[in-house]
């Protein structure tokens, strides 16, 4: 056989390529990917005074000042801010760990990966992984709408002093999201009107192109009123001015942001607000003045407002959340994630020091703490909550008067905000690497079931549990979760040419269909259920557009997929962006032609940042909204589709 001949028709074998790509895995061991992560433990000088602060906020109490020359070490760099340890005044004293801006220190270049370090205290007993994704840049085609009332009008509804410091939070949320500083508008006090706020949301839904990707942060106060066409009590956040123009319903939320939801990738919404007034009806002062318990920092005031004393308690209620009415709308729940402070009977708060619970303990998780718990590579919705949850927990324990809120998360519990992870995981063991064998027979294709869009239901929040090992992420659940992040307003189908393939005879074949003209990409997770592989665009084969409603078969005639072993179920992802990706700086083994060895925590946080963004997303071309009408090349929007091959002999 010639070399060209080889060139075309190469050899793969799915059962010897998995193995060694699973040992590849396995050697990766987490001291390694530690040791090799720029930036961490760096040393540091203060360039010009600056305050440490005890959290990375302005309003945060001072807990020494920091001359220019000081020198420091860096543990974390998150939205702007960077925790850091301060020598000690003199020798007696213990070094201070605090935050400090980013700004003020000599961050040098590469830093940005030691954002993900977690330090020695926060990970006793796990080890802490960088991925090298985590300070990725503002994309122009993300945006977000923060609004804040921390005072009203109406002298006789209870301020609450930490919505002011919930717009310092939610701003580094949006930032962590890549949202660009000039691409945040804010509603604070007086601006909140409800008037203003349905004109920013409608000028909002203007702004946004197609594939885009939208935050919406509120914080104030949640309210109930009796709407006699709802038939009962009905749940609205309160702005600025209350009364009728300043009351706004799920249901009218719903509304205003159909027309946002058809053209947007992901909508993700926060209402750090309550909905019952409970058992603080009868506690006035407690709702004017705050009260404490044990654990506060600051005093905790209710985020409720009673401006009906027949709907102030949880009785009569219409309880649709806003992921429900938006369903009734015709949104998909895939494509929507909306957090809720706490459930419809229960009272959230605001501490006026640090702002509303919900939102300093979301951030914290989003930009630090949560823990990816399946070892996935990258941090979802779900195990934020989760996260912030404790948090919550911990605060509100041993109360007298008030247990702990829980937050709600409604919509795509699956959805990661953000490409990158600081993953807790227990330490792995480090196997010697097995001695590669040369790529020979083929390879096969077989993923899961096409899975509908699960209705929205509230997650519960779970009991604060031991930290439980994970086990190894599947080469399906690997690939699922790339799947999770789809738009499924794009509609891609995938027909097999066999679902059943015999191994050392048959091929593997399918088409693709898509309703949108873009880029296919397709991932294999073998039938070993570990190993996952990028079959296309390979070496071989580079040319992945399609048309929409183009058939496009798939191998092509210059290489072949064909079953190799063992026996097993493969998975088989397709993704058809609206832009190219960047797949050449994935750092991946080969398998012949393709791209191997991704089903390990940093290989999924490489692949998820790269397919999830397009090549051009911050390109020049990108950046006015005049520029970034209908072209597609600025959306990082893609559809998918999966389906399952059995391999047998």
């Amino acid at each position: 056989m010639t070399q060209a001949h080889k060139r075309r028709c190469p050899k793969t074998l799915l059962r010897t390529l998995g193995a060694v790509a699973l040992g590849t895995v396995l050697a990766t061991s987490a001291s390694a990917q530690v040791a090799s992560s720029p930036g961490a433990g760096q040393a540091l000088t203060a360039v010009r005074a600056t305050e440490l602060r005890a959290d990375k906020l302005g309003s945060a109490a001072v807990l020494r000042n920091v001359p220019a020359g000081t020198s420091l070490r860096l543990l974390s760099v998150e939205g702007g801010w960077a925790l850091v340890e301060a020598s000690a005044v003199d020798k007696a004293a213990a070094k201070l760990t605090g935050w400090v801006r980013a700004s003020a220190i000599d961050l040098q270049a590469g830093s940005s990966a030691a954002s993900g370090m977690r330090s020695g205290r926060e990970s006793a007993g796990n080890t802490a992984l960088t991925l090298g994704v985590r300070s990725l840049p503002p994309r122009v085609n993300r945006h977000a709408l923060i609004i804040g009332v921390s005072r009203y009008a109406d002298t006789n509804t209870p301020p609450l002093p930490g919505a002011r410091v919930d717009k310092e939070s939610a701003t580094q949320m949006a930032q962590a999201m890549q949202v660009p500083a000039g691409n945040i508008q804010y509603l604070q006090d007086e601006q909140a009107t409800g008037d203003n706020i349905r004109k920013a949301l409608r000028e909002l839904t203007d702004k946004v192109q197609d594939g885009d990707r939208v935050f919406i942060h509120f914080s104030g106060h949640g309210t109930r009123y009796k709407d006699a066409t709802a038939g009962g009590c009905v749940e609205a956040l309160l702005a600025y001015d209350g009364g009728q123009s300043g009351t706004l319903t799920n249901h009218e939320m719903a509304e205003l942001l159909k027309p946002m939801t058809n053209k947007t990738d992901k909508l993700f919404v926060m209402y750090d607000a309550c909905h019952s007034g409970g058992v603080v009806q009868a506690a006035s002062s407690v709702r004017t003045r705050g009260f404490t318990n044990a654990n506060d920092d600051g005093l905790l005031r209710p985020k409720f407002a009673n401006i009906s004393d027949e709907c102030g308690r949880p009785v009569n209620v219409k309880t649709r959340n806003l992921v429900v009415e938006a369903q009734s709308k015709g949104a998909l729940p895939q494509d929507i994630i909306h957090v809720s402070a706490s459930r419809d009977n229960e009272v959230s708060f605001d501490d006026e020091l640090k702002g509303g619970l919900a939102t300093q303990y979301m951030r914290d998780c989003m930009l630090r703490d949560a823990k990816d718990v399946d070892n996935s590579g990258a941090i979802t919705m779900d195990e934020i909550r989760m996260c912030a949850q404790e948090k919550i927990n911990k605060r509100m324990a041993n109360d007298a008067n008030y247990k702990a809120h829980n937050l709600m998360l409604n919509g795509n519990a699956d959805f990661v905000p953000a490409w990158f992870s600081q993953v807790s995981a227990a330490p792995m063991v480090s196997l010697p690497t097995p001695t590669p064998t040369p790529p020979a027979q083929a390879l096969v294709a077989a993923p899961a079931k096409p899975v509908s869009a699960a209705p929205a239901v509230p997650v519960p929040a779970p009991t604060p549990a031991p930290v439980v090992v994970a086990k190894p992420l599947t080469g399906e659940q690997a690939l699922r979760q790339m799947w999770d992040q789809r738009d499924a307003k794009r509609n891609v189908r995938v027909s097999l040419g066999k679902s059943t393939l015999t191994i050392g005879k048959d091929a593997l074949e399918f088409s693709v269909q898509s309703d949108r003209a873009g880029y296919v990409y397709v991932a294999l997770a073998g039938s070993d259920n570990q190993s996952v592989y990028l079959l296309f665009p390979n070496d071989l084969d580079g040319n992945n557009t399609i048309e929409a409603g183009q058939k496009l078969t798939l191998p092509r005639a210059n290489w072949r997929v064909s079953a190799g072993g063992p026996v097993g179920t493969d998975h088989v992802m397709v993704m058809v962006t609206d832009a190219p990706r960047e797949i050449s700086t994935l750092a991946a083994n080969k398998a012949g032609p393709f791209v191997s060895s991704l089903n390990d925590a940093t290989g999924r946080a490489q692949l998820g940042a790269l397919m999830s963004t397009s090549r051009l997303g911050t390109s020049p071309v990108c950046q006015s909204v005049t520029a970034r009408q209908q072209n597609t090349a600025c959306s990082d929007a893609y559809g998918a589709a999966m389906v399952s091959v059995e391999e047998v002999k």
